[in-house]
């Protein structure tokens, strides 16, 4: 097995053990591996996210801009298990998932939790085309029985952990989209490092598992139609957001 494994199967003594694991999965689970040179940045992001204090405080990550299959794509980093792709969204080697805007999206399949809790939250995406503006549509998140919620709406719009949206400037860009609950009342919204931030009491940790590309009311609505590559979720980051965001950058940019 060794063998074979060192010959193009993934296996590589220099790699972060949990990265390996990744890999390891993947071969158990049948999926296509990335190239070997994709493999190296990636384990390079893995040991980054370990090295800015920012992997111990995660409960989900999936990196979807991979030249492995679509399956390798839909890997939950943190918990080797799998994201779910739902009507079809389409998948693209190197970018990501499309969502159509209208019935397309992806469950993360993972519950709220561990350091993902009440006043020390964060969710993050990499969004490849600036976000709809129109009120209706939800980038990502979810909409819990007691009203609480986690989600990001419009340009100007964002709740986490509250009941209340919380309307900020305006900034619709493309690129890594990451809000934050610090405390029981100190929200931030970074845009690809640029940070606003305000107050929004917390309420309760909403009850739902969180959709890319729409709102999980119980059911999938408010479609948004965009490209994403990286997703999750976890506790309070705004200490590291700086450098989480130049070793996301950092490997996006490098492929």
């Amino acid at each position: 097995m060794l063998t074979l494994l060192s010959c193009g199967q993934g296996q590589n003594s220099s790699f972060d053990a949990d990265y390996q694991a990744i890999l390891n999965y993947a071969t158990t689970q049948g999926y296509t591996l990335p190239s070997s040179a994709q493999q190296t940045k990636q384990n390079t992001l893995l040991s980054s996210l370990k090295t800015e204090g920012v992997w111990n405080k995660l409960d989900s990550f999936a990196n979807f801009r991979t030249d492995g299959d679509s399956n390798f794509a839909l890997i939950d980093w943190k918990n080797l298990t799998q994201y779910t792709a739902v009507n079809s969204p389409t998948f693209t080697t190197n970018v990501g998932f499309l969502t159509n805007g209208t019935s397309s999206y992806i469950n993360t399949n993972k519950n709220l939790g561990t350091n993902f809790v009440l006043n020390s939250a964060s969710e993050f995406k990499w969004v490849n085309n600036n976000i709809d503006s129109g009120g209706g549509t939800v980038i990502s998140g979810a909409r819990g029985t007691s009203g609480a919620n986690l989600y990001e709406v419009t340009p100007i719009s964002f709740a986490l952990n509250s009941n209340i949206s919380l309307l900020v400037s305006s900034n619709n860009l493309a690129g890594f989209r990451h809000i934050n609950r610090a405390n029981s009342t100190q929200v931030q919204r970074f845009v690809n490092g640029v940070v606003v931030t305000g107050v929004q009491a917390s309420t309760v940790v909403v009850n739902r598992i969180p959709f890319i590309g729409a709102l999980n009311s119980g059911s999938a609505t408010g479609f948004e139609s965009n490209s994403f590559s990286i997703y999750g979720f976890g506790g309070d980051l705004s200490a590291e957001a700086t450098n989480f965001y130049n070793a996301i950058n950092t490997y996006i940019t490098s492929l």
